[in-house]
């Protein structure tokens, strides 16, 4: 739940997809310690989300409440941010992503190799790279975090 808790201002809906339960039940928990309301969580495999037809039911910003499926968020205004595994994103989802067409991909990537083999992906459906930036989180060793920015 961390990018959607500390990004949760800038948007009317936030939703955290996590395949890892207990990382769900923490960031619903987190949310509700801080006063976040237009958060909401699902555990899911990110390769499913767009498929799938389990509402998600958040507060907005205004203080109505929405239900929407993921597929049908607004793909003009919308920004996927990704955080995947050291592996990177499957196929099956970088698809998916394009199908779906979001305005802005944000990727979090601690392998700059497999964000570079995403971002070739990417690129081709579109997308254009319009900021990248290593993280030197771990001093002192070969691991960096690294973010970039797609539109």
């Amino acid at each position: 739940g961390l990018f959607a808790l500390g990004s949760s201002s800038s948007f009317d809906v936030c939703v955290g997809i996590e395949v890892n339960e207990k990382a769900v039940e923490e960031a619903r928990e987190n949310a509700a310690l801080n006063g976040i309301q237009n958060c909401d969580f699902v555990s899911a495999s990110a390769e499913a989300i767009f498929q799938s037809k389990d509402a998600v039911k958040v507060a907005k910003n205004d203080g109505d409440d929405v239900d929407l499926l993921v597929r049908d968020f607004p793909r003009g205004s919308t920004v996927v941010v990704v955080d995947p595994p050291r592996k990177g994103c499957s196929e099956e989802f970088l698809e998916q992503l394009d199908a779906y067409g979001p305005a802005r991909v944000v990727y979090m990537s601690c392998d700059p190799a497999t964000q570079a083999r995403d971002a070739k992906f990417l690129v081709s459906y579109g997308y254009e790279i319009v900021s990248i930036q290593p993280f030197d989180l771990f001093p002192q060793t070969r691991h960096i975090e690294c973010l970039a920015v797609f539109e």
